[in-house]
């Protein structure tokens, strides 16, 4: 279970801001996401997510967006939809950062659980969802295309989140 998670810092690595996702930054959002994810999403993929109310949320560094995170909420659960970072600034701690805001605020909002899933092979971002408090649930066998046409497991894994009401 993630206890409060009061060491999210207002401002991020490199001095980086997170905000809401607007409409104006889907052409860089789609460029990061084409540039961090094998099977990317659509354009399409991105404003529906706005257009549904989903929290859609950018990081940038003096203006530009270099990281964003989708999340649906449903009842008390909290949904980890998709995360990126512009190859630039992966390693710098700012998927943490994002993540460890998306907790408090799922927390403030009496969220009980966030779920997720990843690649099989992604293995950074399961040390980095382990280090979150984030425990694997199961497999989707073959659930995610590969570069090469080839099927790859989804790792779903999800996180009790403290002070929730059960």
């Amino acid at each position: 279970m993630v206890g409060a998670v009061s060491n999210a810092r207002a401002d991020g690595p490199a001095g980086a801001r997170l905000r809401a996702l607007t409409s104006a930054d889907l052409d860089r959002v789609q460029a990061i996401e084409e540039a961090s994810q094998v099977t990317p999403w659509s354009p399409g993929n991105f404003r529906d997510c706005l257009r549904s109310g989903y929290r859609c949320q950018v990081a940038t560094v003096d203006g530009v967006p270099v990281a964003f995170m989708i999340l649906s909420s449903v009842l008390d659960e909290c949904h980890l939809l998709n995360i990126a970072v512009a190859p630039a600034w992966q390693r710098r701690g700012l998927a943490r950062w994002m993540l460890r805001r998306a907790l408090a605020a799922a927390e403030a909002e009496d969220m009980s659980v966030m779920f997720l899933e990843v690649r099989a092979g992604n293995h950074g971002a399961q040390r980095l969802y382990r280090e979150l408090g984030f425990e694997e649930t199961g497999r989707r066998k073959g659930y995610y295309r590969t570069r090469a046409e080839a099927r790859e497991d989804a790792v779903l894994m999800m996180v009790e989140i403290a002070g929730c009401h059960k």
